[in-house]
C-alpha cells in the first residue's frame, strides 16, 4: 500500500502531459507521465492499474539512490513509512552526473489503500544530496 503512495509521489515530482507540480530541487526532472493524471491534481483509484514514468537528468555522481517521501495531511507533514527506500531497484546505479534517468514503475493500487488526500513531497537522494525533488497534490479513492 505505502509502496504505491511512495511511487505515486516520487514520479509525480515533475510536469509532463499537463501535470502541475512545485519543484523543490533544481529543475532536474524533465518529464512526467502518470496514467490518467493531468492538471493540478492526480486521483488514483484503488484496485486499478497505474503506470508512472518520470525522466530527470542526474545532477551528481552517486553510487546509490534513496527514496524519501513526505505527506502533508491536514497541515501536518509526516514521513511516509512502510516501503523499500532503495531507488537502485527502480533505476540503474551507479548514477553518473549528466546522465538522463528514466524512473518507470507499473502496478496496481492495492484495494486496502486508505482514501486520502495529501500534498506529497518526494525526494530521490544521492551520495551528495537531492537528485530529484518535487511536490504534487493528489488523492487515492
Amino acid at each position: 500500500m505505502m509502496k504505491f503512495i511512495v511511487l505515486f509521489a516520487l514520479v509525480a515530482v515533475a510536469s509532463a502531459g499537463n501535470m502541475k507540480f512545485k519543484d523543490c530541487g533544481k529543475g532536474e526532472v524533465t518529464e512526467l507521465d502518470i496514467t490518467d493524471c493531468s492538471g493540478d491534481f492526480c486521483v488514483l483509484h484503488r484496485g486499478k492499474s497505474v503506470t508512472l514514468d518520470a525522466k530527470f537528468v542526474a545532477n551528481q555522481d552517486s553510487a546509490k539512490a534513496t527514496i524519501k517521501v513526505l505527506a502533508k495531511v491536514a497541515g501536518t507533514q509526516i514521513q511516509v513509512p512502510g516501503f523499500d527506500t532503495d531507488g537502485c531497484k527502480i533505476i540503474k546505479c551507479p548514477i553518473k552526473k549528466g546522465d538522463p534517468i528514466d524512473f518507470k514503475y507499473s502496478g496496481t493500487i492495492p484495494a486496502i489503500t486508505p482514501k486520502i488526500k495529501a500534498e506529497v513531497t518526494a525526494e530521490l537522494i544521492g551520495d551528495h544530496g537531492i537528485l530529484a525533488c518535487g511536490t504534487v497534490n493528489g488523492q487515492v479513492e
